[in-house]
């Protein structure tokens, strides 16, 4: 061992042939020490460095001292070391068995430790999965809404158009009406003007009823074209509004959805760190999401019932002015 090789006749000379070799002023330390005596530890080098420097004094002093004096000195000062040498040996294996024993059982917690965690790292890699799949199908349901979203504003585009277009050939059957009545009105003038020249009489006469006849048939006239084009604006506001506020209605109900998809996608984030109240939090959560999933569902069958019936009353109401039209223009051409 290497405690054996410090022993200290090899320490002291040692020191002498380093204290010889040097040159004067130069030091030396435990190190070149331990290097020339070819090991050991500095527990046993450290006090017979010390007990050497002691020493010198004495020689300086007496040189003379016999040599049998020093190595009784030297002699006790070995059983001495050796004595301390032997108790540092106790106290480094009484240490060193310790510290095996403490590394046995820091390796046994180790164990137990990573076995319960390679266990609970399972356990989440388990629910991560569940985790993402329930992820996946929510994206995969948002984006079925949002084009939902999209086809039924499309639908609502083109109905407005379809409105718009409605509302301009009705202009332009009024337009034509009132081109058809003006033009009745310069023939009528003329047929006055003829009976007046047979009969004053029966054309003041004839004048005055037709002119009463002609009042009252225009009076019908733009009466029935004003409450066709209010009625038909009336309807035209009310589905609009109607539509914009089940589009309206559905938006909230869209972006309520939104935002608890994102405040899921935050608590599943955070229940990954708090895996044991997991599944407790994803029943809530796939709940809440089937409840939205049913006011979605409620919301779309309304909002179908209502487009079907607004083209219904749009097309009932249509036909109706169709129709008073139709008879407006038999009543002009009797006339």
């Amino acid at each position: 061992m290497t405690q054996k090789k410090a022993t200290p006749k090899a320490v002291f000379e040692a020191c002498q042939q380093l204290s010889i070799s040097l040159e004067e002023g130069e030091s030396w330390n435990r190190d070149d020490v331990r290097l020339l005596v070819g090991g050991g530890s500095f527990a046993v080098i450290d006090p017979l460095i010390k007990a050497w420097r002691k020493l010198q004094p004495m020689r300086e002093v007496a040189p003379s001292l016999p040599s049998e004096l020093l190595l009784q000195v030297a002699t006790l000062l070995e059983q001495q070391v050796e004595e301390y040498i032997s108790e540092v040996q106790q106290r480094d294996e009484k240490r060193e068995s310790l510290f095996n024993q403490a590394g046995m059982e820091l390796a046994e917690n180790l164990r137990q430790l990573e076995e319960r965690l390679t266990s609970e790292l399972e356990e989440a890699r388990f629910a991560n999965h569940d985790l993402e799949s329930e992820c996946s199908r929510l994206e995969s349901e948002l984006i079925r809404s949002q084009q939902e979203s999209y086809s039924q504003a499309l639908k609502l585009e083109m109905m407005e158009k379809e409105l718009d277009q409605a509302g301009l050939a009705l202009k332009a059957e009024k337009e034509r009406h009132d081109r058809n009545l003006l033009q009745s009105q310069k023939e009528a003038e003329a047929l006055r003007l003829r009976m007046a020249e047979q009969n004053t009489q029966e054309t003041n006469s004839l004048k005055l009823d037709y002119q009463q006849q002609l009042a009252s048939q225009k009076k019908q006239l733009v009466d029935a074209a004003e409450l066709a084009e209010n009625r038909l604006m009336r309807l035209l506001d009310q589905s609009r509004l109607e539509m914009k506020e089940s589009q309206g209605d559905f938006e909230v109900k869209l972006a309520g959805f939104n935002q608890k998809n994102q405040e899921d996608q935050s608590i599943i984030g955070q229940k990954k760190l708090e895996m044991k109240v997991l599944a407790t939090e994803v029943e809530q959560r796939s709940e809440q999401i089937s409840l939205l999933a049913k006011e979605n569902d409620m919301l779309k069958d309304r909002l179908s019932q209502q487009q079907s019936e607004i083209i219904h009353e749009d097309a009932s109401d249509l036909k109706a002015i169709k129709d008073s039209i139709a008879l407006l223009q038999k009543q002009l051409s009797k006339s």
